[in-house]
Order: C-alpha cells, then structure tokens, then sequence
C-alpha cells in the first residue's frame, strides 16, 4: 500500500467549493494520488446528491490503482463519519475526507479505512 503523505492545498479547496455549491445536498467524489500526494478528484457516473447523504455508484469506478478513497461533505456543521460513511470507508480505499460547514481550511477531517482519524497535512503543488 502506497504512503499517503499530504493532500493538495488547491484539491482542498476545490473540495469545499463543490462542497458549499452542492447545498443542500451532500458532495462526493473519489480521490487519486500521485507521488504520495491526494491531487485529484475522480466524479463517478450516476452519483446520488441528497440532503442527508450521497451515494457513490462504486461500479462505476475505473480500474485505477491511484484512487486511495472518498471525499464527500456533510451539509451542516460536523465531519464525524455516520455510520453509512464507516461502511463506506472499509469498501473503498484507505484515505477518506470529510468537509462541513463552513467548507473553509479547517471544516475537514481525514480518516482511515476504519473510521480512525489520519493526519493528511495540506501540502502546495
């Protein structure tokens, strides 16, 4: 398994963007690596944005060994993982982001495949 050393300070930010113009409903999307860095986002076909959740079509997902896990945002004002998110985070890769309001620099948290905080510091491309 590839170390993950950062995500990009510009990702992050395009992350909240599409975070705050989705309300009300949730944004999500995958994330690919390169060189050790979360720098891309992956949009899967037939995503479902909802107010209370969004559901990623993960059979949709290309082979692509560089998508390391999931980003999505919730609508209000707490980036703790649901129970939902948990089951997605142990399906699909092992770096997983959430955003909430006020979708800003420090609204986000990264976690584990299991749900445990990670530390992904912001690094500049």
């Amino acid at each position: 398994m590839l170390k993950v050393r950062g995500i990009d300070r510009a990702l992050m930010r395009m992350v909240n963007e599409a975070a705050r113009d989705s309300l009300p409903n949730e944004f999500a999307a995958m994330l690919r690596e390169e060189d050790g860095v979360v720098q891309e986002l992956v949009l899967l076909p037939g995503t479902l944005q909802g107010k209370d959740s969004a559901t990623l079509m993960l059979h949709m997902m290309p082979i692509d060994y560089s998508i390391v896990g999931t980003v999505h945002s919730h609508p209000g004002y707490s980036n703790r993982p649901s129970r939902q998110d948990l089951e997605l985070f142990r399906r699909s890769g092992y770096v997983h982001v959430i955003t909430c309001l006020p979708f800003d620099e420090g609204s986000w948290r990264a976690y584990d495949g299991a749900g445990r905080p990670l530390r992904l510091p912001v690094v500049d491309l």
